[in-house]
């Protein structure tokens, strides 16, 4: 029993040393290959999809925006595209694509000069023919086939009248686990990137469902019948492959010749759900153009995203390198004497706010510090009974 016991305590230290040993080599192994202990995976790779025509006037804060998003540059692949312009669309991009080309994995860029500054059919910048919607059909789905072949985990189609706010965007949205996740976007109206609803044409269609998403009185991520402008697709599942933007590459298709109602459609018909998530600020977007609206009114749009943006946020940032394309009128007092904005002293964030304001609109106003009920205790002077020193309701400007 003895010798028993005495073989089978070799034959376990044996093994212990073995087992110690192993260990030991793969530890050196790992160290000598550079790898931790702990397996850090690398980030997902992602193509940022964008198409430009005539935004010289958000350019500067679309691609500040872009540039300053907290994910590695050197896991983003940039497809750009821009036809058929009336500004200095071009010129910005060449300027800043020459700046940080080198930061990003790898940039395809296709920036074609005018004239023509129109396709055919076309009666002005806003006007969308059937030959407009074939042209942008084909775009889309040219960057849709090269995120594939580049094996790419993500696309990710943004337009470039969209203000991303929020710099964690990217990992927000690939944490959901969606194959298609869109951030909800705010403007400055009731309009933004979903609909909840869809007509028998495939058109768009208000329902109650609208509201309190977009107001984030109901906050996560919904289900909805589309999603555009901010797109994010995960390119990595199987069931993606059926996304498209082509109408003759989904079966049984009876839709409008439409690129967003298309690949919803592709959606639906591949069992892929569209989300909409609104658990975060994400960003703005512009209210597209009416057909025979001109430029100068999508400027005139601009200014309001921007006063709006002021309402909760910073004002929109504009590189260094950009600030040059970017222009504020010429102030004055519009017709009065003059303007002036009485401001309390202890209300630093209102008022710098309201410079702000002042500086998008134009408008020259001389600032006035407010008299401060709160430091007016003596001398006979009291609080009124009631008074509030926050707004009434929460109401912004209550006074």
């Amino acid at each position: 029993m003895a010798a028993t016991k005495r073989v089978e305590g070799t034959v376990s230290c044996i093994l212990m040393r073995g087992l110690y040993v192993m260990v030991l080599f793969m530890m050196i192994g790992n160290v000598r290959n550079g790898d931790s202990y702990q397996r850090v995976n690398k980030d997902c790779t992602v193509v940022i999809a964008f198409l430009v025509r005539n935004k010289a006037h958000t350019l500067p804060y679309f691609l500040t925006l872009l540039e300053r998003l907290d994910y590695p540059k050197n896991r983003i692949s940039l497809w750009i595209r821009s036809d058929h312009n009336e500004d200095r669309t071009l010129e910005i991009l060449k300027i800043w694509l020459s700046s940080v080309k080198s930061q990003y994995h790898s940039v395809n860029a296709e920036l074609l000069s005018s004239p023509p500054e129109r396709l055919p059919e076309e009666k002005g910048p806003a006007h969308w023919p059937s030959s407009r919607f074939t042209h942008i059909i084909q775009l889309r789905e040219e960057a849709l086939v090269a995120a594939r072949q580049m094996w790419a985990d993500y696309i990710w189609f943004l337009d470039s009248d969209v203000f991303i706010t929020n710099h964690e965007i990217l990992k927000l949205l690939i944490s959901k686990g969606h194959t298609v996740a869109a951030p909800m976007l705010k403007s400055d109206g009731m309009y933004s990137n979903f609909w909840c609803g869809m007509t028998e044409e495939y058109y768009y269609l208000r329902t109650e469902d609208y509201k309190p998403i977009l107001q984030r009185e109901r906050v996560g991520c919904f289900h909805v019948p589309m999603v555009h402008s901010s797109v994010l697709i995960d390119l990595r599942r199987a069931s993606s492959n059926g996304l498209t933007f082509v109408s003759s590459e989904v079966p049984d298709y009876k839709g409008p010749h439409d690129d967003i109602i298309t690949f919803a459609l592709a959606a639906n018909k591949s069992g892929v759900p569209l989300y909409i998530c609104n658990d975060h600020i994400y960003g703005f977007v512009m209210v597209p153009l009416e057909q025979s609206d001109s430029l100068q009114l999508d400027f005139m749009q601009l200014t309001n995203l921007k006063l709006e943006v002021l309402v909760e946020n910073s004002p929109l940032p504009v590189s260094e390198l950009l600030a040059q394309f970017v222009s504020h009128p010429e102030r004055d007092t519009m017709g009065f004497d003059n303007i002036y904005m009485i401001n309390l002293l202890r209300r630093p964030e209102r008022r710098k706010r309201m410079l702000n304001c002042f500086k998008e609109l134009g408008i020259h106003a001389t600032i006035l510090n407010a008299v401060d009920g709160l430091g007016s205790v003596s001398g006979g002077v009291g609080i009124t009974n009631g008074y509030h020193t926050v707004p009434v309701d929460g109401r912004p400007g209550e006074i």
